[in-house]
């Protein structure tokens, strides 16, 4: 009977063993940035309609004055100091701009402020307003200093947006900027009037970690599903650099980042930025 007993508990500990070792085999398995792969480096910028100059000049004058004290306290709640593009020492491009955008803002006492959920940028978001990001307190300590400095009343709205359709309501009036990790590209140039840029950044390609060898390089992505936010940078490198073999658009980044979590997606590509954020909440 003894003998029995033992054999049972024997195989008892045998499979509660292989249980855990499958446990901790699938808790290992998380996202991971492939450093290896090479894309694109890029710089955010904060952008208005086409022609608003004054309002980006205004927007410029105070992320300048704010660079060497309220900015670094801002930057340094989110570990992105050393992302940090602007100085005290920055030339404002459009210092002379005298267009009717600032003016036009004054009249309103209101900003709106187009934005997606997008951590360590915009998050937390309660009844609509984001109250945690880079970029929320920076858009707020730069309008404390143009209120301050210009003895304006105006407030912010923040208005969550489809990514893809951020142009369109520029152009439209529905939003008066969009401050949210935006890369400043040629093409963005050319359509919208943009700040100088405030914060540094890079696209990656984030894998589980079970497949960060069998996508090592790009050549290996061949026959990946890869998935991007609709309209993002990451999608524009996805297709120039022709990766992977099937695409899936994504609403947001965070929407890819889970359904790369979830095995919808092999490969993602996102702003480095968030990716670090959202890998060191997985530790």
């Amino acid at each position: 009977m003894k003998k029995i007993i033992t054999i049972m508990l024997s195989a008892l500990m045998a499979v509660m063993a292989c249980l855990g070792l499958t446990a901790c085999q699938k808790d290992d398995n998380k996202p991971v940035v492939l450093n290896d792969i090479a894309l694109v480096q890029e710089q955010y910028g904060i952008a208005a309609k086409k022609g608003n100059q004054a309002l980006i000049s205004k927007i410029n004058e105070a992320l300048i004055a704010i660079a060497n004290d309220e900015m670094i306290t801002v930057a340094n709640n989110y570990g992105l100091k050393s992302e940090l593009a602007v100085t005290s020492s920055t030339t404002n491009p459009l210092a002379s701009a005298n267009d009717a955008s600032w003016t036009n803002l004054v009249s309103r006492n209101k900003v709106i402020i187009g934005y997606t959920v997008f951590a360590p940028i915009a998050y937390d978001v309660v009844e609509g307003v984001p109250t945690k990001g880079f970029d929320i307190e920076l858009a707020k300590e730069v309008f404390d200093y143009l209120n301050e400095t210009y003895s304006t009343n105006i407030v912010i709205e923040f208005l969550e947006i489809q990514w893809s359709a951020k142009e369109a309501l520029l152009e439209g009036g529905s939003i008066d900027l969009v401050w949210n990790g935006l890369t400043i590209t040629p093409d963005r140039l050319e359509n919208m009037c943009i700040s100088v840029p405030y914060l540094n950044n890079k696209q990656v390609a984030v894998v589980m970690s079970q497949n960060a060898q069998t996508f090592s390089t790009i050549e290996k992505m061949a026959n990946a599903i890869t998935g991007a936010e609709d309209g993002s940078a990451g999608e524009e490198q996805i297709a120039e650099k022709q990766i992977g073999s099937e695409y899936i658009k994504c609403e947001s980044q965070l929407e890819a980042f889970q359904k790369l979590k979830t095995g919808t997606l092999q490969v993602i590509v996102i702003d480095s930025v968030m990716a670090n954020y959202y890998i060191s909440l997985e530790k």
